[in-house]
């Protein structure tokens, strides 16, 4: 049947409003904060047939919030003053005042954040993998030298341009570029609330300010209020940008090309941003990453007075958009589809829970139904918006979605699972954690992330996989964190050593993508294979998603191929990777670490 829009009652959802602040007590290290956050925008845009936005009318209404309550209605408290490491609250991972600091941690991260401030974002603000020739010695001695040192000009340490050393970025993606955000934005939270030194809190609001305006490019380049582009690249730097791009219509009107790709480059369609071309066929896996950097740097700067007020209310209006897209039932009588600027849904598009592969076939698809539940509850977070509110609790209530996906997830596959849907569920039950502020659904969740974590007669269990990320979502839900107030409870203790453990192994920056082989040829053919840890461990043949070699138990992260992002490669397969010119982000790393700094103790 159709799903049915509005109407729904949002009692037991939880509602946040804006708040105006004294500014005065929230400056750190010496800047001036912007004006207060005192507004709310919202836009009323209209289209024409090609999809460009043609009109938009700007509305400003006050906040309706009180001077002295954050977005829970709490008494707002200010950051302690910058330089003190004056704070009482504890992050799942310990921060710099507490005796358990991981300093060893700390410092492996810092050299990916110098990565991905002084390298990977310079086109967008935003993160991308990047790529030096592996004769080009000097660039690259320079890149290693320039991670280890303490500066954050490349330029300035190295004497070397960027543009001179570095011969691709590729694009911006939203499962990669929108957690980076994330982690962006969790780092400057961390930071911020926790005293930390002065200069350090400046540079990362800095780059959250830099990655705001790249989010808003997402939906922006595409041209239509609430469609978002699967990755897009900026002109005046090399390597994506140069990708031919393909008009949306063709000269008789048809959506070009007439079968539908996962991925065409178009030229700018908002008429505002020539300098960006971007990806059509936005898929569900670069959607969730996407929602969940708007989500996160929503929460981090929603009540803070240094952010400016125009870009907050911009990223808000930007959020309520894409939900009302969600919202809107289609030809195929669904809702839940993400649709392109020539009206048509992307190739990979689908989140409603009877949807599976792009067919409607009456099922319960729970991968599905966690996506859609984190996802409208981050960005109904966000909006703040009575009808996207309603809309919400009409997918956890009437439909159960949440409920759904603790009965029947279709995820796990064996040998073959696709290790990306699990990625893609676990950040749909992490948004719905943080974000879904609903006893009956939370308790759903519950359920649903330990079936996720141990799925019931697996032979490739998460909960043994060395997947940081998960685990630390796992330890989440089971302390009960949400962006509402107080942490509930305690983390799962198991999982969160986990997690721990796996950020502890992390390559180190700068991460080129080396080959690495695990199992030569007559290991393959044996089946049996010693790892380079010294593991011995059965050798199953090609029969892994997209036929890649994989052995029987989880290979340790510390000997992986290399992977731009970890937590959807498959942790089964030993070998991989490539011929060492690419050098990857840290956005796997960077994420999961700053996300267990963020997330408060009970």
């Amino acid at each position: 049947m159709p799903a049915r829009r509005g109407g729904a009652d949002d009692a037991g959802m939880r509602k946040t409003w804006g708040v105006v602040l004294a500014v005065g007590t929230w400056a750190c290290g010496g800047s001036d904060p912007s004006a207060s956050a005192d507004t709310t925008t919202s836009a009323d845009t209209t289209t024409s047939g090609t999809g460009a936005s043609t009109t938009t009318e700007t509305t400003t209404t006050e906040s309706t919030g009180g001077a002295d309550e954050s977005s829970t209605g709490d008494p707002l408290e200010p950051p302690p003053a910058c330089g003190s490491l004056d704070y009482a609250w504890h992050g799942l991972l310990a921060g710099p005042g507490e005796p358990e600091y991981d300093d060893a941690l700390a410092t492996a991260v810092l050299r990916h954040e110098r990565v991905h401030v002084g390298l990977t974002t310079l086109p967008s603000g935003l993160a991308t993998d990047i790529q030096i020739a592996a004769a080009d010695e000097t660039a690259r001695a320079a890149v290693d030298a320039f991670v280890a040192g303490e500066g954050w000009d490349f330029e300035a340490r190295s004497g070397i341009a960027p543009r001179d050393a570095i011969g691709t970025w590729q694009k911006a993606t939203g499962a990669f570029a929108g957690v980076a955000a994330a982690a962006d934005a969790y780092r400057y939270g961390t930071l911020r609330d926790q005293g930390d030194a002065c200069e350090e809190i400046d540079r990362a609001r800095v780059q959250l300010e830099r990655a705001l305006e790249g989010l808003h490019l997402s939906t922006a380049l595409t041209g239509v209020p609430g469609l978002v582009v699967r990755a897009f690249a900026h002109r005046d730097w090399p390597g994506a940008s140069a990708s031919p791009t393909t008009p949306i219509f063709d000269e008789n009107g048809d959506p070009n090309p007439l079968e539908k790709t996962n991925g065409t480059w178009r030229e700018d369609n908002s008429g505002a941003h020539p300098e960006y071309v971007w990806e059509d066929s936005c898929s569900r896996d670069q959607l969730i990453g996407w929602v969940a950097g708007y989500a996160a740097v929503w929460e981090v700067v929603r009540d803070d007075p240094t952010i400016d007020a125009a870009l907050k209310a911009r990223l808000q209006e930007d959020a309520r958009q894409v939900a009302l897209q969600l919202m809107t039932v289609r030809p195929s009588g669904y809702d839940l589809e993400i649709w392109d600027p020539e009206g048509r849904p992307t190739l990979h598009g689908y989140l409603h829970e009877n949807n599976l592969e792009g067919s409607y076939l009456g099922i319960l698809n729970g991968q599905h139904a966690i996506m859609a539940a984190g996802i409208v509850a981050a960005l109904a977070h966000i909006a703040e918006d009575p009808e996207i509110d309603a809309y919400l609790v009409e997918l956890v209530e009437d439909r159960n979605l949440v409920g759904i996906a603790a009965d029947s997830l279709l995820v796990d596959f064996g040998a073959a699972t696709n290790w990306s849907n699990y990625n893609m569920a676990f950040t749909g039950a992490w948004l719905a954690s943080r974000y879904l502020d609903h006893a009956d659904a939370r308790a759903d969740l519950v359920r649903a992330a330990d079936r996720l974590y141990e799925y019931p007669g697996s032979s490739t269990p998460v909960a043994a996989s060395g997947q940081a990320l998960f685990d630390l979502v796992v330890a989440i839900v089971a302390a009960d964190a949400s962006a509402f107030g107080e942490t509930l409870g305690e983390p799962d203790a198991d999982a969160l050593a986990r997690a721990i453990a796996g950020m502890q192994a992390f390559p180190t920056a700068p991460a080129w993508n080396f080959a690495r082989e695990n199992c030569d040829a007559a290991e393959i053919a044996a089946e049996l294979c010693t790892l380079a840890d010294g593991t011995v461990v059965d050798v199953l043949g090609e029969v892994g998603h997209d036929d890649v070699l994989v052995v029987a138990d989880a290979v340790p992260l510390a000997i992986r191929p290399p992977s731009n992002f970890y937590w959807r490669s498959n942790p089964y397969a030993p070998n991989g990777g490539g011929d060492g010119t690419a050098l990857y982000s840290g956005a796997d790393l960077r994420f999961a670490y700053w996300l267990a700094r963020f997330t408060r103790r009970g």
